[in-house]
């Protein structure tokens, strides 16, 4: 079922849209964004995704609009609102001057939050959750992994597992190191999922800290070992305006023609860039 939007804002999305072409100067109505302050590590790992029971087709519409003759490109973009709703990622991402492949770009952080921002304040995107969440937890690793693993929606199961491995490697340092904080600026993480008509995007930024500590029981009693950890987890949950793209297809067209799958290439750390269990210093 199609999701029922508000009444579009064109103006709105036109501000936008100047202010996020190259050279742009607008200034946006900065009320609706992302709730997150810059975290004092700076390299953020990247990964973007496609999911979805229409994840395929929109993989064919975007091949077709990619390889369609210039005269034929508007029409298949229109069609193609997947490749739309990432040729507005990728814009307000190079607006921003995040580099998803540049991890230890100064300020990357910084950029990747006013990237995010910018998102957020888009016309053509419906924000369904905006927050930060910041539990603690304790007792056994494998069952604190779980349960940070539970707060991720939107990321496909291969992705999970590399969380989770990356969390008990940190978790092993912890363990390996009692009573010294084991920290990781984990990854961000951006998912597109498909599904019928609806299109979701999915954007987490992580931060983790893990710490063992060996209380000694003395001479009569055996040491007590316990186990925490810190989450602070930035999520925003957002909704595509799928009807509306083909009445906006013709102006963004005019001002990238970054595909879907350009989008899936460009958006990811390379692999041996940073080990996914980087330990800032």
């Amino acid at each position: 079922m199609t999701r029922k939007m508000t009444d579009f804002d064109q103006d709105a999305f036109d501000l936008w849209l100047e202010a996020n072409t190259p050279g742009g100067r607008v200034e946006l109505d900065p009320s609706m964004m992302f709730l997150a302050t810059a975290l004092a590590v700076t390299p953020v790992l990247s990964s973007s995704a496609l999911t979805g029971s229409n994840a395929q087709q929109a993989l064919q519409l975007d091949s077709a609009y990619s390889s369609a003759e210039p005269s034929e490109a508007v029409e298949k973009l229109q069609q193609s609102p997947a490749t739309g709703c990432t040729m507005l990622l990728t814009l307000a991402r190079e607006k921003s001057g995040y580099d998803p492949t540049l991890p230890a770009q100064t300020g990357s952080v910084q950029k990747f939050l006013s990237y995010v921002n910018q998102v957020l304040l888009c016309p053509l995107f419906g924000t369904i959750l905006n927050d930060h969440i910041a539990p603690e937890f304790s007792g056994n690793w494998n069952n604190v992994i779980n349960q940070i693993a539970s707060y991720y929606v939107g990321i496909p199961e291969g992705d999970i597992d590399t969380l989770k491995q990356s969390l008990n490697s940190i978790a092993a340092a912890a363990s390996s190191n009692p009573s010294t904080d084991e920290t990781l600026n984990m990854f961000s993480q951006a998912t597109l999922n498909v599904d019928r008509n609806n299109i979701d995007v999915y954007m987490y930024h992580t931060y983790v800290q893990m710490k063992t500590t060996i209380h000694s029981g003395g001479k009569h009693e055996p040491d007590k070992v316990s186990n925490q950890a810190f989450l602070s987890l930035y999520r925003v949950h957002l909704s595509f305006n799928s009807a509306e793209w083909p009445r906006q297809a013709a102006n963004v067209h005019q001002q990238t023609e970054q595909s879907l799958s350009d989008w899936l290439a460009n958006n990811s750390t390379p692999t041996g860039s940073l080990p996914a269990n980087w330990h800032p210093s």
